[in-house]
């Protein structure tokens, strides 16, 4: 999925996202859909086609190219949406890809790791184990499980949820965590999948993550901007301030490293081909790049929103804490950013001290 949507069309997008989140994306919905979902918005995004865009039309999606999906999900995630957009646009959508799947109607999410396995009986394909923390697992109607069978053998299989026990629980946001076991789950369609397809889940909801995180703190940093506009003290508004302004400016920089590194991961993750193992390096070492850059700054731009905000950003009612939550959740999420951080300085010491500027500029 090349990245063929021109920026004016790509603005289009954004506004169209916008424009339905705004109408219908309200902070009440946030705060009223903790521990569940809003399926009203899922089907105002559904009806404009935007919650298959990414996906190829011959897998059942919308078409559009992978930078398109990004733009809707930073859009989403900048409302706090209480959607899994990402886990169907990203992780599951490549996986359904990659297995020959058509990408099923409604919300979707993949659930893959190595305690999950599964083995041949009968003529079937049988999963057991478990996977910690699946996301808006209880509010999905199918699964998409990738599995090992621990000697390289991996499958994918959409399985419906009723299949898995489920031990409900949330994230600090109030989105759905689920723990999902598996115990002898016989699937009806399962088809093999190339080695490192377990680890390809991981990779796509870290760059769904960062995306989202690139997403949440923009919006952070134009509430910043607004409030510190508006709150006087002392006969001027705060931003006049010299230390609350090197506050919002330290911040307006850290969004734009996370939104640099997330859309040069999205755009390494379109070039990166299956069949290219250089490509499919070069894509998984930007999204490492862009998850630790994400994680990382995540919690001290929250930090940076709260000294700004002062008493008012913890109210119930002010929005800032639906964004702040999710930042402080999202960047722990498929990885914090000392597992990728090992990622990239494991393949530094791989190539040796002579690669270390080369591997630098590129990612």
């Amino acid at each position: 999925m090349n990245d063929h949507t021109g920026d004016d069309e790509r603005e289009l997008l954004r506004r169209t996202v916008a424009a339905i989140l705004t109408d219908h994306c309200p902070p009440e919905l946030v705060g009223a859909s903790e521990g569940g979902w809003s399926e009203p918005l899922w089907k105002r995004l559904a009806e404009a086609g935007l919650t298959a865009l990414g996906v190829p039309e011959s897998a059942g999606g919308s078409g559009g190219a992978l930078t398109d999906a990004a733009a809707v999900v930073r859009a989403a995630a900048s409302y706090a949406a209480p959607l899994p957009l990402a886990e169907t646009l990203f992780p599951a959508a490549a996986i359904c890809v990659r297995a020959g799947f058509d990408l099923p109607d409604g919300p979707l999410t993949a659930a893959a790791g190595p305690d999950l396995t599964y083995s041949r009986r009968d003529g079937g394909v049988r999963f057991e184990g478990t996977v910690a923390r699946v996301p808006y697992a209880r509010v999905v109607d199918q699964i998409l499980v990738v599995a090992t069978d621990g000697q390289g053998g991996e499958v994918a299989a959409l399985v419906d949820r009723a299949a898995f026990t489920l031990a409900g629980s949330d994230n600090l946001a109030g989105e759905p965590r689920d723990r999902l076991t598996a115990d002898g789950v016989t699937p009806v369609e399962v088809a093999e999948v190339a080695p490192g397809s377990v680890e390809l889940v991981r990779e796509q909801g870290a760059l769904a993550r960062s995306v989202q995180i690139a997403g949440a703190l923009g919006e952070v940093l134009d509430l910043c901007v607004r409030y510190t506009g508006e709150r006087v003290q002392f006969g001027r508004p705060i931003g006049k301030f010299q230390a609350v302004a090197h506050l919002v400016a330290r911040l307006a920089a850290m969004v734009t490293s996370v939104e640099a590194a997330a859309h040069a991961a999205v755009l390494a993750q379109a070039a990166g081909g299956h069949d290219d193992p250089a490509a499919r390096e070069a894509a998984r070492l930007a999204v490492a790049a862009a998850k630790t850059q994400a994680s990382a700054t995540a919690g001290l731009g929250a930090r940076i929103a709260h000294q700004v905000h002062g008493t008012i950003g913890f109210t119930q009612e002010y929005r800032l804490h639906h964004l702040t939550r999710r930042l402080w959740s999202w960047r722990e999420e498929y990885g914090c950013d000392e597992h990728w951080s090992a990622v990239l300085g494991a393949h530094v010491i791989n190539q040796g001290a002579d690669e270390l500027w080369p591997t630098m500029t590129r990612v």
